[in-house]
């Protein structure tokens, strides 16, 4: 939320970590005769939830700051789901697992450098000119 980079607290992003008691009374089962209004306060809290986590997925992107899990799981996933989750992690099974948006940071970063550097070899290998692409090997079959 302090990073500089992402710069959350000035959105409405900032309520994320204030509102996380809300967050996880959405979690809980309740009677509705015990709380008539917990359907309305559901449905507002995981809305809002969506929102400032898009909002921070968002900048977290655009910053190029990558994320180790797909923060809307707080919203989507249940308390059993969520608790198994953040066991898994606090014993460090998931250590090594990548978001799928970070792995796909490390491909796009990939063929980045391989557009900058297979040219320069080509030229080196002095094949670059005559060089043809047969674009249908590139296609599935």
């Amino acid at each position: 939320m302090d990073d500089d980079e992402l710069d959350l607290m000035n959105t409405s992003a900032c309520n994320i970590f204030s509102c996380l008691m809300d967050l996880a009374a959405c979690k809980v089962e309740i009677d509705e005769q015990f709380a008539p209004n917990a359907r309305s306060f559901k449905r507002q809290v995981l809305h809002d939830y969506e929102d400032w986590l898009s909002l921070a997925k968002d900048k977290a992107f655009r910053a190029g700051i990558p994320l180790r899990a797909e923060l809307l799981r707080l919203v989507y996933d249940s308390g059993d789901e969520l608790g198994s989750a953040a066991e898994t992690e606090s014993l460090g099974f998931d250590s090594s697992r990548l978001h799928p948006d970070i792995y796909m940071n490390e491909l796009l970063i990939g063929m980045r450098t391989i557009h900058q550097v297979l040219p320069a070899i080509m030229k080196k290998l002095e094949i670059y000119d005559e060089f043809q692409l047969d674009t249908s090997e590139l296609r599935i079959r």
